[in-house]
């Protein structure tokens, strides 16, 4: 059973958990929180995941939730080691955005790695398969309905840190 750490309404870390399956049964004022992480080489490409099937075979970027006990860096850290078997240090990985949702905050992060495709060590139980992929090849997939929806306006942010960052 995973407990996920819960915050408050200004998301100060609390002393509470709820198990991934109860999020429903949180106190109001209460939220979970999820990561979610877009990692970019010098081609401009970014490392998308074809979940597994039990997972719905949909394209989207590495993510997870913060369990108890752990920050939101440490989670970023503990996912990309775990679904992609890749170790990034602290100083990669930078803060986008934070959103705050009906019951859960969404924080989104980004690197600047380059990883040849063939380091990638993937957890199959989550991923199926990862892909160095193009603006316009997950433009096609959002058109067609096979990225997953709850990260495309996350991803459009990342975008936007990278074209303002110049």
């Amino acid at each position: 059973m995973e407990y996920l750490q819960l915050f408050d309404e200004n998301k100060n870390m609390l002393k509470e958990t709820v198990t991934r399956d109860n999020k429903q049964d949180m106190k109001k004022g209460n939220y979970f929180m999820i990561i979610l992480l877009f990692i970019e080489n010098d081609k401009h490409e970014f490392l998308i995941q074809k979940t597994s099937k039990e997972r719905g075979s949909v394209y989207a970027t590495t993510g997870g939730h913060v369990s108890y006990g752990d920050d939101n860096i440490t989670t970023v850290i503990k996912e990309a080691k775990e679904e992609l078997g890749i170790t990034l240090t602290k100083d990669e990985i930078v803060f986008i955005d934070s959103e705050k949702h009906d019951i859960a905050y969404c924080d989104i992060f980004y690197v600047h790695k380059n990883i040849p495709i063939e380091d990638f060590k993937t957890q199959k139980e989550e991923v199926d398969q990862v892909y160095w992929m193009s603006e316009e090849k997950i433009d096609k997939l959002i058109k067609e309905e096979k990225f997953r929806k709850r990260n495309i306006e996350q991803y459009q942010k990342v975008l936007k840190y990278i074209k303002d960052r110049g």
